[in-house]
């Protein structure tokens, strides 16, 4: 049996003008109060991209140098293009998901300025973000991490040597052998590619995972590391 439609829906005009209102609002929300940017699906990828910059990080002298760490002038230490592609967002209900570190915290550089605001490294928000991209650390895990380490730059290491890390602060000469860095924002630089190459590429010496866990295992020999991490990064990422 044949049917047909002898009628047909008129005055059709889509969603109402209040739906993209309410939409408007909760984008702003997200972007001025919480400093939150809608995941662009264009830029994700199920596996993080790293290229090779041809820049390299110009080494202190006296100061000790792992093999595959860059060396670039004081002046010009960014490469020119993106090296990292985002795997996903974290979770913006206080809790941070650290079950992979590559995963882009989707924070503007002016909210992670506003968690560096009255410390020592007031203004290096850009830098963290920027870190993000080039070598796909979450920014909030690296903040975390030089929260832990150093205090925000407070720590006699980060105020003589600019490292925001303990970078190569062994246990037995924790200040003489520490990496010395012409400027913070070196050292941000320096322990981002150092993570991206050793401890979260399949390859790489020290790698265990994609977790904070998984970092912690062999980048502290304090067994509490990742658990102190976690807690700073959760308490950063809240309101």
């Amino acid at each position: 049996m044949d049917i047909k439609i002898s009628s047909y829906i008129q005055h059709y005009v889509g969603p109402s003008q209040s739906y993209y209102n309410a939409q408007n609002r909760f984008d702003s929300i997200l972007k001025y109060k919480l400093g939150v940017y809608k995941e662009d699906k264009s830029l994700t990828d199920e596996n993080v991209i790293f290229d090779h910059d041809d820049k390299k990080i110009e080494n202190n002298e006296g100061s000790a140098v792992f093999s595959d760490n860059p060396k670039v002038s004081k002046d010009s230490f960014y490469p020119v293009k993106p090296l990292a592609k985002t795997v996903g967002s974290i979770l913006i209900n206080g809790i941070l998901d650290t079950t992979d570190v590559r995963k882009k915290s989707n924070y503007s550089a002016e909210y992670l300025n506003s968690k560096l605001a009255g410390t020592p490294l007031a203004g290096l928000g850009e830098d963290f973000k920027r870190a993000e991209d080039l070598y796909g650390i979450n920014s909030i895990v690296l903040m975390s991490m030089a929260k832990l380490e150093s205090d925000f730059g407070r720590s006699k290491i980060a105020m003589d040597k600019n490292n925001l890390f303990g970078y190569q602060a062994y246990d037995s000469s924790p200040y003489s052998s520490a990496k010395s860095y012409s400027t913070k924002k070196d050292s941000i630089y320096d322990v981002a590619k150092h993570l991206s190459n050793n401890y979260l590429t399949p390859s790489g010496d020290y790698f265990n995972g994609y977790s904070v866990d998984a970092i912690g295992l062999k980048y502290s020999t304090d067994v509490s590391w990742a658990s102190k991490v976690k807690k700073i990064a959760s308490e950063l990422i809240k309101a």
